[in-house]
Parts: C-alpha cells; sequence; structure tokens
C-alpha cells in the first residue's frame, strides 16, 4: 500500500467524518433540541426537519455533474455552517427546526458529491469515505454524551439545555475548516483520461449530453428537446439496472430507523434519565459503534448478497417493536442488539456502494446511478420515520 493511497485514504475519511458529525449530533441532540423550547410532544419534528431537504439536494446535485467538486464542496461548507450556528443560537424552536434543515441537507448533498467523487478513486477507496461517516457517528453521539453529562442526568432547567444546545455546536464548527483542507489540502485525485482531466475546473463533458450535434444553432431547440428526452431516458434505464440494489439500501434504512425510534419506548421513561449517561443516548452510541465497525470491513470483506442483510434487519425491527410492547428483553441485552442493528446497516451501505463503484456492470454513467441509489437511502429514512409515528400513534401508544 504506498503513501499516495494512504494519503487519500485519510483525506477522504476526514471527508465523512465531518460530512456527517453534525447531522448525528441533531439526531442524538433531539430530545434535549424539543425540551429546550418546551415542545415535548414534537420531537418528531427534530428528525423531519434533519432529512426535510435531502431528496431535493440529492436531485439537485445529480443535475449538477457538470459543476466542478470545489464549488460544490465550498458551497456544501457554507450550508453546514449555517446550520451550525443557527441551531446554536436559535431563539425559538421553529428557528432552530429551520436550521437544522439545512444541517441535513448539507449532510444529504455532501454523502452524494462524495460518493460521486469516488468514481476517480481506487474503488476500495469508499471503506475510508463509509468507516469516516461511521465515525461521525461516534464522535456524534460522544460529544452529546459528555456535554449531556457535565449538566447532569435528568431535571435540566432550560438555561442547562439552552448551554447544551449552544456549546454542543458551536464547537462543531472548527470541524468545518478541517472537512474543507481534507479536500482541499490532503486529497490528490489519481491522474485520469483526458476526456475527464478537465472536470475539477467544472469543464468535464455534460454526463446527459446529447448525441445530436449541438453546433449548430438551427439544430438548438431540437436539440435541447432531445437532450431532455435522453436525459428522462437514461435515468429510466438507470433506474432499473439499479432497482434491485436501491429497494434493499431503501428497506435497510427504513427498518433499522424504526428499530432506534423503539429504543426510546422500549423501558419505562423513568429509566432513560437515571443515568449518565441516559439509556437512550447508551443505546444510541452502540448503534453508532456498530455502524462505524461495519462501514470499516469492506476493505477485508465483501458481501455482494446484500439481500440477506435486509431480511436480517427486518427480523430486528420486529424484535424491537414487539419489546416496546412486551419489554420481555432485559436492558442488559439492549446494547448488543442495538449493535447488530447498526452492524447489518453499515454491512448494506458499503457494499452496496462498493459494488456500484466496483462492478464493471455500472461502469457507463457510475455517477449518475450511484447518485439515483443514495437517494433511497433519505426515502427509506422518511418511510421509517413515518412508520414509527404510525405505530406510536395507534397500536403502540399506551406503551
Amino acid at each position: 500500500m504506498d503513501m499516495f493511497f494512504i494519503r487519500n485514504w485519510i483525506g477522504l475519511f476526514i471527508l465523512g467524518a465531518i460530512n456527517n458529525l453534525p447531522y448525528v449530533i441533531v439526531t442524538s441532540a433531539a430530545k434535549t433540541i424539543a425540551d429546550r423550547f418546551e415542545e415535548n410532544n414534537l420531537v418528531g419534528l427534530v428528525f423531519g426537519a434533519n432529512v426535510a431537504l435531502n431528496v431535493v439536494v440529492k436531485v439537485a446535485n445529480t443535475f449538477l455533474l457538470k459543476t466542478s467538486y470545489s464549488a460544490r464542496y465550498v458551497a456544501n461548507s457554507c450550508l453546514m455552517l449555517i446550520g451550525l450556528f443557527g441551531v446554536a443560537y436559535a431563539f425559538s424552536f421553529w428557528f432552530a427546526l429551520l436550521c437544522i434543515v439545512f444541517v441535513g441537507a448539507s449532510s444529504a448533498f455532501g454523502e452524494n458529491v462524495a460518493l460521486g467523487y469516488l468514481k476517480h478513486f481506487p474503488s476500495k477507496l469508499v471503506n475510508a469515505w463509509s468507516s469516516g461517516t461511521g465515525m461521525a457517528g461516534v464522535l456524534g453521539s460522544g460529544i452529546y454524551i459528555i456535554f449531556g453529562c457535565v449538566v447532569g442526568p435528568g431535571g435540566q432547567d432550560q438555561d442547562e439545555l439552552s448551554r447544551l444546545i449552544k456549546y454542543a455546536f458551536l464547537l462543531t464548527t472548527p470541524s468545518v475548516v478541517l472537512y474543507l483542507y481534507a479536500y482541499f489540502g490532503v486529497i490528490r485525485r489519481p491522474k485520469e483520461k483526458a476526456s475527464v482531466q478537465k472536470e475539477e475546473n467544472g469543464e468535464r463533458e455534460p454526463l446527459f449530453a446529447s448525441t445530436n450535434d449541438q453546433s449548430d444553432e438551427i439544430q438548438e431547440k431540437p436539440a435541447v428537446t432531445q437532450n431532455l428526452r435522453d436525459t428522462l431516458r437514461k435515468v429510466w434505464t438507470g433506474y432499473k439496472r439499479i432497482a434491485w440494489i436501491s429497494f434493499n439500501l431503501a428497506a435497510v434504512y427504513m427498518f433499522e430507523y424504526v428499530a432506534q425510534g423503539c429504543a426510546a419506548k422500549v423501558r419505562p421513561h423513568t429509566e432513560y434519565n437515571a443515568s449518565c449517561p441516559e439509556l437512550f443516548a447508551g443505546i444510541a452510541l452502540c448503534y453508532q459503534a456498530g455502524v462505524f465497525v461495519s462501514r470499516s470491513s469492506v476493505q477485508l470483506y465483501q458481501i455482494r448478497k446484500i439481500e440477506i442483510l435486509t431480511v436480517l434487519q427486518f427480523f430486528n425491527m420486529v424484535l424491537w417493536v414487539m419489546d416496546v410492547h412486551w419489554k420481555f428483553l432485559p436492558t442488559a441485552v439492549l446494547p448488543a442488539l442495538m449493535i447488530f442493528v447498526g452492524l447489518l446497516g453499515g454491512a448494506s451501505y458499503v457494499n452496496i456502494f462498493y459494488l456500484l463503484l466496483n462492478d464493471r456492470m455500472y461502469e457507463e454513467d457510475r455517477e449518475l446511478l450511484i447518485n439515483m441509489a443514495a437517494i433511497f437511502i433519505t426515502l427509506g429514512i422518511i418511510m421509517g420515520t413515518a412508520f414509527e409515528t404510525l405505530l406510536f400513534s395507534t397500536i403502540l401508544s399506551n406503551d
């Protein structure tokens, strides 16, 4: 393994860790943010705001593939900073939600940009990015737990909650500088064929270029119409090629988000704030640890039958839903079970994108296919959040 590979591995790891860090801190602090503004019953809106624009920005990136990666990374850094500073100084619950939308949008946009960028590197470097995103989960949960323990478990007043939110988000803002340094100062893109070397300056040939000769001004309007048709045809053809793995990606995320939601209700409320860290924060950290381990695994072992992971995650979800009602699982088992949820979710993510980046059947329009598949992550999260809310509002409302 040469120094060039190691340098890029470190840079992509940092890129993944910082990209997802604000998103994870919002997820870990969702209850605290709602409590801070005395909106306990609206904690679900915090999770919803964190994914509100994810599909929009991921689709937008699909049509920005001619824009240089440098410009997109700078723009994403701005989104990240707006969200972090906004949540830290939020004066109302609704303003906090608006800023959380920026946090979630930056994570989603940065993910799609990075996954497309990875096509220019050896395929195993997807492990560096995915391992970094897994580390973001551990860091984000850890930061929340550390600050929460400083404030003290249970019964925090509004001033303490405000300080917890303010400093947790403000102390995350310097990481944006490291994010930009990783891209501009650490990562070195390998030399490529002449046809793609112009990309860094925004000069790459359009992915959706029409086969018509558009140099003739007389043919300009027909060429634009044909180009749109070609784009839609290419998107539809691409969707059919990745339909199965995209379905599995969405399903795994749906099942694991339902399981995480159930973790907040598997024990009586009095058990959650009885110690430091609180039970839910501890379980969340276990989930993120599982994600980190499995997202770092692709260099050692690759899984092609990703549907096995989906089936196992489904049974995981069923077990957590049952425990919300019957509470038959010992408390000591819950951390290990949540680690398993994280292992399955992280393994599905990293192996699916490894296939997309490595398999020859996806070589044509690889970046488009990667962007399309990543959209299904957000769809899975939305479905999981909706299904969880439906369960807790109906058959599990008394649990």
